[in-house]
């Protein structure tokens, strides 16, 4: 059976940290008076100006935002999408989904985009029927 042994805070400590050395430190000295909070708070006491974000807030309408999963399937959609055109057709486009969204955002290239399969033809115009409005007879 092992010794009991009974340990104050005032004995020498029994080991080391397990914690091995990481290289020199990667903290960038230079931004401690950013980050620290009593510095902001003199700052603001003397110039009466919050800290700017590094990143102002975004307002507009975001409703047709979803959340990310959402969007991450619908991006892995269309890379699926794109991935099973032929490949010659995607090697036309660098092998970029983006260079194929901006070569049909084109209207200029609609012609092409129809050659191509990517596109539906336009659907053809229908012929005006005219109209012709004859007056009642008065009663």
């Amino acid at each position: 059976m092992a010794k009991q042994v009974f340990r104050t805070p005032f004995d020498p400590p029994g080991r080391d940290s397990d914690l091995g050395d990481f290289g020199p430190s990667l903290t960038q000295q230079q931004f401690k008076d950013d980050a620290d909070l009593n510095v902001m708070l003199e700052r603001f006491k003397v110039t009466g100006n919050m800290p700017v974000p590094a990143a102002l807030p975004q307002y507009g309408d975001f409703s047709g935002v979803s959340d990310f999963r959402t969007a991450l399937d619908t991006v892995r959609k269309a890379e699926g999408q794109f991935m099973a055109l032929d490949a010659k057709l995607r090697a036309r486009f660098g092998h970029d989904p983006q260079a194929l969204l901006e070569f049909i955002s084109d209207d200029k290239n609609r012609e092409e985009a129809v050659k191509l399969g990517l596109v539906n033809p336009a659907a053809p115009v229908p012929e005006p029927i005219s109209v012709r409005v004859v007056p009642s007879p008065a009663s």
